[in-house]
């Protein structure tokens, strides 16, 4: 029984032939992570621009994406040489019956034509003979000496007639035979053709799916690779004024530690020195740190550079603490710090310990004065290279910036 394909099994089909394609990222959850690391850029970098950290988290995505956007095109590139080798292979099987099947239908006239041709022989041989046989044998022998002939003759050609006529039924037979095994060859291949143009259709349709979802992730494959160019460009036009703004921080790091060390080798010339406790108090108690000390890798100049403090995530306006007994050393503005407080504690276990309070709204209290552990010496803000309500703590041991961690917590 003929068997048809049909088109329902187009879906089928693609399944087979086309990759399983990743699930669409939902475009609100890509800008939910840009966003939050846009945040953690800005907490790891005080000062980064809002605009160049999120150009920064963006070319990360895309380079984070680009793996499995490789492997999906590559995928899909792979599904449409499977899919182009599949119609071609239709094609060529559809066109090698389609061939068949001429040629069988040819064999078939031309064998048509034979059996006409044997059949009209045949006819024409047994008309012969039965004319040659309705003579009487007295009669045809007189005709046969009167014309010169023997009767032996005359049989003989009878005879021979007859015998051409069986050849001719034989071979009629045959080409009947052969013609019937043609046609039944010729159905057989009429029937695959109708198979093979319904699998040639699915082939094409394949085909077609499949370089749509080629192009389709060769375009995502090539956009984040623009992203990831174009963002990579921005960060290199920016590199010179970004190294600027570090080295301007670096320097203004160098001044206030040299400015530390000069004021606390005037107060022991003076015999008014510190001599603290050894126990610092966390100025913003019950506050998140969202900021560590420690080296780490700039994003935009790809240097190490030192993240001086601790960042702790206080609202602007929340009032800032001394963390110990001492006296200030300077309370004002500098720079890309803000409003700063810079306190001396004196010697703690032979070794000058200062603290400092960055980026406050609002200062308390003035160069020289005398401070208690505890007393609201600020309001926390976002002033200077801050991106954000934060309060950024130092703690300085002879002049260096050390980890605040050991003395507060």
């Amino acid at each position: 029984m003929k068997r048809r394909l049909g088109l329902v099994l187009t879906a089928a089909a693609l399944a087979v032939l086309l990759p399983a394609t990743s699930v669409v990222a939902d475009p609100r959850d890509d800008k939910s992570a840009v966003d939050d690391r846009v945040k953690e850029l800005q907490q790891e970098f005080e000062g980064l621009d809002e605009d160049l950290a999120r150009v920064i988290a963006e070319r990360d995505a895309a380079k984070e994406k680009l793996p499995d956007a490789e492997a999906e095109s590559k995928a899909a590139d792979d599904a449409l040489a499977k899919a182009i080798e599949k119609d071609e292979d239709m094609a060529a099987r559809l066109t090698s019956a389609e061939n068949a099947q001429k040629d069988l239908k040819d064999t078939i006239k031309t064998g048509t034509e034979e059996i006409d041709k044997h059949k009209t022989s045949a006819a024409r041989i047994g008309r012969q003979a039965y004319q040659n046989s309705g003579i009487t044998s007295d009669l045809a022998m007189l005709l046969q000496m009167a014309e010169g002939t023997s009767a032996d003759g005359g049989i003989g050609r009878v005879d021979s007639a007859v015998r051409s006529q069986q050849r001719t039924i034989d071979k009629l037979s045959e080409q009947r035979a052969l013609n019937k095994n043609n046609e039944e060859r010729l159905s057989g291949v009429t029937d695959k053709i109708s198979d093979l143009k319904d699998e040639a259709a699915e082939a094409v349709v394949a085909k077609e799916a499949a370089q749509v979802d080629a192009k389709k992730k060769a375009d995502s494959l090539n956009d984040l690779i623009s992203a990831k160019d174009d963002a990579e460009k921005t960060i290199s036009d920016n590199k010179d004024k970004t190294e600027k703004q570090l080295a301007d921080e670096k320097a203004e790091q160098d001044r206030l530690a040299e400015k530390v060390r000069e004021w606390e080798k005037e107060q022991e010339k003076k015999g008014k020195f510190v001599f603290g406790d050894g126990v610092l108090a966390n100025p913003a108690k019950g506050y998140p740190t969202t900021s560590p000390f420690g080296y780490r890798v700039h994003p935009i100049t790809g240097a190490k550079k030192l993240h001086t403090g601790m960042d702790f995530g206080v609202p602007c306006g929340t009032p800032i603490r001394a963390a110990g007994d001492g006296i200030v050393v300077t309370s004002g503005w500098t720079g890309g710090y803000g409003n700063r407080v810079v306190i001396s504690h004196g010697k703690i276990k032979g070794k000058s310990i200062a603290s400092t309070y960055n980026h406050n709204t609002k200062l308390k209290v003035h160069d020289g004065q005398r401070i208690k552990k505890g007393d609201v010496i600020s309001y926390s803000g976002t002033t200077g290279a801050s991106t954000g309500c934060h309060l950024h703590f130092e703690i300085m041991e002879n002049g260096g910036y050390v980890d605040p961690k050991p003395f507060i917590f």
